[in-house]
């Protein structure tokens, strides 16, 4: 008898063995926060994408469809009413409805630190209208409301209210197919599969994310097998891993624009002597012309990257075909620097990630030899992620690097928050840590936001990148990534466009 219940054990350890199906991803970057709302930062929302969801969502290829809204319709001038999901749990055992609907509204919309105002300020008011239906009304006709309220990613009312946002930050609790296990900053984030999700179980009991910051490190744990799929592959490593009879290698062309942005808001400026330089328009235009990002693409980046000529590239709405990137052009960037008053250019310190994006201490130092032929002496501070997005954000610069990515597909996220002059209650410029400011430009934007005509909306989110980026110069575009991933040849794995890692969706 004994003997029968060892084997009956061991089989039955064998039959777990087998459906504990664990998956391990190689993040080239952590995770900023588990609030959903506190930073709008891609690898934050991918990896928050497996805990929460919103009302809606997009595929792989960004077309929107319903999550936790059953269906929606207009019903009355600016208002949308949408049926929401009845039997979805979240993860401690409370049941999903309106009220969860409303506080989560509430706190993403006032949220003193949300990230995501410019997402939902152009909702007026959001109503119960009883557990299983909520109306939203609009300040206008606002025709991408199913888009932006993908971000807005339920929280769990009942479990929130008493708790504050430190303790959000570190303790999440969503809807979605993945159950938070443990969060140790900088080592990993364990989930494991939501036993009750509304849906079909994931394949994978199990995820780890790990984030592996350092490009070799990354690389040898995909080839070793330690963790199943990697982002990022660095650029020099790609015939690497295709030879690799382990590893299946994707490219997805990138909606991330790599882009400088400059000190447009005062008259002195920190990491630059005397008046601020930026402050003229001419400079930024030599600044632009004397970047030869031709040569970053192909040297830097080995030819996986696109030259931006604008803000987004042509899969987004709001792309302006009749907008190209000026050639490299020094001589013509010296005479611009020297009518604004600079023949001899200036000395400016440049902020840059040196872990965040592909390459980002690299073009950082290639975009400083460049300026330095036209007289600009740029000294590079390459600073990891967890510290150089507190630096800009307290706008202890004058001159950086950074990426944005409209994950969307509208052209409005850039527009709404890079562009925008900064507005703390609306939520608009919230990541316009140049303080670029244009009235006219401002008006465009807003427009756009209350146009339901697509083609004359189109032409609101032109002209405003026209004279942002054409007559202004609010930004210097560089170039456009190409996503490179990596994965064992047993995983079914497709990138997504909007970069995120969805684990529901793989097999």
């Amino acid at each position: 008898m004994r003997k029968f219940f060892v084997l009956l054990l061991g089989l039955l350890m064998c039959a777990s063995a087998v459906n504990a199906r664990t998956l391990k991803i190689g993040m080239s970057s952590d995770a900023r926060s588990m609030d959903p709302y506190f930073h709008n930062e891609t690898a934050t929302n991918s990896m928050l994408s497996n805990i929460f969801e919103g009302l809606t969502y997009f595929d792989k290829d960004l077309n929107v469809y319903p999550v936790l809204a059953k269906s929606w319709k207009v019903v009355g001038e600016n208002t949308w009413e949408f049926k929401l999901r009845k039997g979805v749990k979240f993860h401690n055992g409370n049941d999903f409805n309106a009220d969860d609907v409303i506080f989560s509204i509430d706190r993403i919309k006032n949220w003193g630190k949300s990230g995501f105002k410019s997402k939902v300020n152009m909702i007026k008011s959001f109503d119960k209208i009883d557990d299983y239906t909520v109306r939203i009304t609009t300040k206008g006709p606002y025709p991408i409301l199913l888009r932006k309220l993908s971000y807005v990613k339920m929280l769990d009312a009942e479990y929130c209210r008493d708790k504050d946002a430190a303790f959000l930050g570190l303790n999440p609790v969503g809807t979605g197919p993945f159950k938070f296990v443990a969060w140790r900053k900088g080592e990993s984030l364990t989930l494991t599969a939501n036993k009750d999700y509304w849906r079909a179980q994931p394949f994978y009991s199990d995820v780890i994310f790990k984030p592996l910051t350092n490009n070799a490190t990354r690389v040898a744990a995909a080839l070793s097998g330690e963790v199943d799929i990697i982002d990022r592959i660095p650029v020099m490593d790609v015939q690497r891993i295709k030879k690799s009879s382990k590893l299946n290698f994707f490219m997805q062309p990138g909606l991330r624009l790599i882009y400088l942005q400059m000190d447009q808001g005062r008259l002195e400026t920190p990491y630059v002597k005397g008046k601020n330089p930026f402050l003229d328009v001419r400079v930024r235009q030599a600044i632009y012309l004397g970047i030869n990002e031709d040569s970053i693409v192909k040297h830097i980046m080995k030819g996986f990257a696109v030259p931006a000529g604008q803000f987004n590239p042509e899969v987004v709405f709001g792309y302006d075909k009749s907008i190209k990137r000026p050639a490299y052009n020094a001589v013509e960037a010296k005479k611009l620097l020297a009518k604004a008053g600079y023949p001899n250019g200036f000395e400016v310190t440049l902020d840059a990630p040196n872990n965040r994006y592909v390459n980002d201490a690299q073009i950082a130092q290639a975009i400083a030899s460049s300026l330095s032929r036209i007289g600009i002496k740029v000294k590079v501070n390459a600073l990891p992620k967890a510290t150089f997005f507190p630096k800009t954000d307290r706008l202890d610069t004058s001159f950086f690097l950074i990426g944005w990515a409209s994950t969307d597909g509208d052209s409005s996220s850039f527009l709404d928050g890079i562009t925008h002059t900064y507005d703390k209650e609306a939520g608009y410029g919230r990541y316009n840590r140049g303080r670029y400011s244009n009235a006219q430009v401002d008006e465009l934007i807003e427009k756009a936001g209350v146009t339901i005509d697509e083609k004359e909306r189109l032409g609101y989110l032109i002209e405003a990148q026209r004279i942002a980026l054409v007559e202004d110069m609010s930004v210097i575009p560089l170039h456009y990534q190409v996503d490179l991933y990596a994965s064992g040849k047993n995983i079914k794995f497709t990138p997504r466009t909007d970069s995120h890692m969805y684990v529901y969706d793989m097999k």
